[in-house]
């Protein structure tokens, strides 16, 4: 290693040291930690970060990208797209779920049966009936959990 640590070690100000920049950028991309890096170099390991990901700007400091666009091994790839349809249930029960659980209940059947055929947690069903039922005996009223919320007549 042909690098020297420089011996003042005062901060250098604007003026800054093209060596060290170059050695740390090499130490990291043969896979030391920054914060070894910096150790070896002799630099505050802020700094060092600095240089990786450059900095946010702040009410004393304007945004400076980071010193070489290097695309880092361990920056994480695209996300993939997400697809259009929902896969699986959503957290909402359909209007259809509601009808289905309201005249299941009408046929007496049991909150974990109905949970099953619909795919879906019992304690969801059992909300679904605790919150929708009326005053009056009778069964829930289906339409009215989720019309209003989207706005439609039912």
């Amino acid at each position: 290693m042909d690098f020297e640590i420089r011996k003042d070690l005062r901060p250098q100000g604007p003026r800054r040291s093209d060596t060290e920049r170059e050695e740390h950028l090499r130490l990291v991309d043969l896979g030391m930690g920054n914060t070894e890096a910096c150790r070896i170099i002799g630099i505050n390991r802020r700094t060092g970060k600095r240089r990786l990901y450059g900095r946010q700007a702040s009410a004393r400091y304007r945004a400076a990208p980071p010193v070489v666009d290097r695309g880092l091994p361990w920056q994480a790839p695209e996300p993939p797209a997400r697809p259009e349809e929902p896969v699986g249930p959503s957290r909402y029960l359909t209007e259809a779920d509601r009808i289905h659980i309201a005249d299941r209940l009408r046929e007496t059947a049991s909150v974990r049966a109905i949970a099953a055929e619909l795919g879906r947690s019992p304690s969801t069903v059992s909300r679904e009936i605790r919150r929708n039922r009326t005053l009056m005996p009778g069964p829930p009223r289906p339409p009215t959990g989720l019309s209003p919320a989207t706005g439609k007549a039912t």
